[in-house]
């Protein structure tokens, strides 16, 4: 048996591979087609999708990649890049307002010794 690497990609593998392991390339398989289509778009599809027919269990916005996820992974997913893009907004938001502290603080400071 070969061993793994990134140049030489996985083992040949007798048989199929658990069902674990295969949900598991699934899953990463959808992450990176909905990444790849963006979260605005999903988002909008997702929506047009649950209007139009909300029993349906497959989500098909990501059809034209040969890829279609559950809707409920692609909510979760969703959720996950909203909390992602949130905390970096946030972290924007907290260094950009301790750079003005410190430039008031130094501000009044230059003006307290100048005086």
């Amino acid at each position: 048996m070969s061993v793994a690497s990134h140049s030489r990609g996985m083992p040949p593998v007798d048989g199929s591979l658990p069902a674990f392991v295969e949900r598991a390339q699934q899953d990463a398989q959808w992450q990176a087609a909905l990444a790849r289509v963006g979260y605005r778009r999903v988002k909008a599809a997702f929506a047009r999708q649950l209007r139009e027919s909300p029993k349906v269990e497959i989500f098909y916005g990501i059809a034209q990649l040969g890829q279609w996820p559950a809707m409920d992974f692609v909510r979760d997913w969703l959720k996950a890049e909203k909390r992602r893009a949130g905390g970096r907004g946030r972290w924007t938001f907290m260094v950009a307002m301790l750079v003005t502290i410190v430039a008031v603080l130094s501000i009044a400071a230059a003006l307290g010794v100048w005086r």
